[in-house]
């Protein structure tokens, strides 16, 4: 496992493993990719930013409804992120998603938000919102939480 300063036994303030969190994700090849960053995290809630480009296109000019995916589990995983304790990790078991209308190239934005959060499981909800405000899909995301590694 790389050492990313997130592997740590609990040194550190909550505000300080939040923004390691948010320089790890933001240096991610897969987020640069699909041209996603963190705008903010904490307090069981998150904000994503997608710079979307033509590469994450389907073949009839609209976002393809994966890079969507990736950006509503990644506004829910982010969420929850925010309220685990460092020797946790959370990976997702369900995704659920509403696609409300068609995506198109452009900066959108995604919100997360922690609904639930059990010893063993957390549930999360989060929307995307093209650049003008227009809701453009929901979803929920359920993660199983455990210990990580020693």
């Amino acid at each position: 496992m790389r050492d990313d300063g997130l592997n740590s036994s609990g040194s550190g303030s909550a505000p300080d493993r939040l923004e390691l969190i948010r320089a790890a994700v933001n240096a991610s090849p897969f987020y640069q990719h699909l041209g996603m960053r963190v705008e903010n995290c904490g307090d069981g809630r998150s904000l994503f930013v997608m710079e979307a480009r033509e590469t994450v296109t389907n073949i009839y000019g609209s976002l393809h409804g994966g890079s969507l995916a990736s950006l509503i589990d990644s506004a829910c995983g982010l969420a929850l992120a925010s309220r685990l304790e460092p020797t946790e990790l959370a990976v997702t078991v369900d995704l659920n998603i509403k696609y409300l209308r068609p995506a198109f190239p452009g900066r959108l934005s995604a919100t997360g938000l922690v609904i639930y959060r059990g010893k063993v499981v957390g549930v999360e909800e989060a929307e995307i919102h093209q650049e003008n405000g227009e809701l453009l899909a929901k979803g929920t995301a359920v993660h199983v939480i455990s210990r990580r590694a020693s």
